[in-house]
């Protein structure tokens, strides 16, 4: 691991644990065993750093989708549910991006928030595929995919601000309980698209949703 990687592994870690306004460039130098001065030959400016965990998060999802989009598949239910999970993990371990700020930290990073609206149609291609897919396995109607750039925006909603939904009705929920509770709400906008045979796949795979 080289010196850039530490800072930013040290950098992760207190965003995550104390939120940025309470670190200080100072705090993460400290934590690294680096003077001050050669944190800012790394990175010039806090915000140097948050922008670098931004596209390293960006980078980690992308990759989950690129998994996902392979062409062989044999179920692609479970393929999917697993790729949902891979991207809700990733976003567990950068905690601090989503939890309470989300929105201003992207406003706030003008070339981090244009690459978000840049691959959104990328994005929503991805889901159209995997729709495509389910209704070729017979897991869902065509209606799927005819809805699938509609029901692309409830899901990226789902997927992005889950974290702010949970702080506010579940805070006590482990990582593990989160994670199981928010694919739950996720897969739950597909069941009217679905057939018995996505259904009877979907199912085992979820924890059942109770009341707040």
């Amino acid at each position: 691991m080289n010196k850039k990687e530490e800072i930013l592994n040290e950098a992760l870690r207190l965003f995550n644990k104390l939120g940025i306004d309470d670190v200080k460039t100072r705090d993460i130098a400290k934590a690294t065993g680096i003077s001050l001065g050669n944190m800012t030959y790394y990175f010039p400016s806090k915000n140097d750093i948050i922008h670098a965990l931004c596209l390293q998060c960006v980078h980690e999802v992308d990759m989950a989708f690129e998994r996902v989009s392979e062409k062989q598949v044999k179920n692609i239910m479970e393929m999917y549910y697993n790729q949902v999970e891979s991207i809700f993990l990733t976003q567990l371990r950068f905690s601090f991006l989503f939890d309470k700020r989300y929105g201003e930290i992207m406003a706030s990073l003008p070339d981090i928030q244009k690459h978000y609206q840049d691959v959104l149609n990328i994005r929503f291609d991805s889901f159209k595929y995997i729709n495509m897919q389910l209704v070729k396995a017979n897991m869902a109607y065509q209606n799927l995919v005819k809805d699938s750039y509609a029901h692309g925006y409830i899901i990226n909603m789902l997927a992005l601000y889950w974290h702010q939904e949970f702080l506010i009705y579940f805070p006590e929920l482990t990582d593990k309980q989160k994670i199981e509770k928010a694919l739950a709400i996720y897969f739950q906008s597909y069941k009217p698209y679905l057939t018995q045979k996505g259904l009877h796949q979907l199912k085992p795979l979820l924890k059942k949703l109770e009341h707040y």
